[in-house]
């Protein structure tokens, strides 16, 4: 009984999920115009996506060891501070910073790819932290400390043992960072100063700009099967380098 109702409730949030993509047919064969996004556009957009990813982890795998290992509540708390604050708000924060970096350095990130990059991660590090600080924090120490009486240094136990064990977690951290950051608006429109066009800027755009509900929808439908096929190749190449 238990099997059934698993089932009935996985075909129904199949079925919910990939319905709408039926109307990319019927909009193509009805002969609705598609307006579709420059192809330097989508460039930017998976370019980003994957940096902010990558970026997030690299900070956040040593953050999260840390907290894992030896971390308290406090430490824990200001590193996930970042989520209780709206991204909005952040995004305005960032350009107060960027502007005393550029008046110090002259280094302008307002308006440039980087700028968007530093928000984008500022904004999922969180997600990426608290993914593998899961992965990391159920982790035995038996497999260590089993590497460590056979010979290996603490340098090694960990690239050999720790490292390959906690992949699972950092998979699903790029997986989460790089889906949230494809359809990012915020940081793109506040912080790219209208030089930085994503295909999220791009759909929004078309829905409160142009009232384009169609195209909107449409483009909405098309940016997630993108994701889903990007996840899918991620995911696998992943593997097989674990492996």
């Amino acid at each position: 009984m238990i099997k059934e109702v698993a089932l009935a409730g996985l075909a129904a949030v199949v079925f919910l999920f990939y319905l709408p993509f039926l109307a990319l047919g019927y909009y193509a064969v009805g002969g609705g115009e598609l307006k579709t996004p420059p192809l330097s556009m989508l460039t930017t957009t998976f370019l980003l996506a994957a940096a902010t990813a990558v970026v997030s982890i690299a900070l956040a795998y040593p953050a999260a060891y840390y907290l894992a290992k030896r971390g308290t509540e406090l430490e824990f708390a200001l590193l996930v501070a970042p989520l209780w604050i709206g991204t909005l708000l952040k995004a305005y924060s960032l350009l107060t910073l960027f502007a005393i970096v550029e008046k110090f350095t002259g280094l302008r990130l307002w308006g440039s790819p980087l700028g968007v990059l530093v928000g984008m991660v500022y904004e999922y590090l969180p997600y990426s932290l608290l993914t593998i600080y899961a992965a990391v924090e159920k982790l035995s120490e038996t497999p260590v400390n089993a590497a460590r009486v056979l010979g290996a240094s603490r340098l090694q136990a960990f690239l050999r043992v720790e490292l390959p064990l906690t992949m699972p977690g950092v998979v699903a951290a790029f997986v989460l960072v790089f889906l949230l950051a494809l359809g990012e608006v915020i940081m793109p429109a506040v912080l790219g100063a209208g030089k930085v066009y994503t295909f999220g800027s791009y759909i929004w755009d078309l829905y409160f700009k142009s009232r384009d509900f169609y195209n909107g929808s449409i483009l909405s439908l098309a940016l997630s099967g993108l994701s889903l096929l990007a996840t899918y190749v991620v995911v696998k190449a992943i593997r097989t380098f674990s492996i």
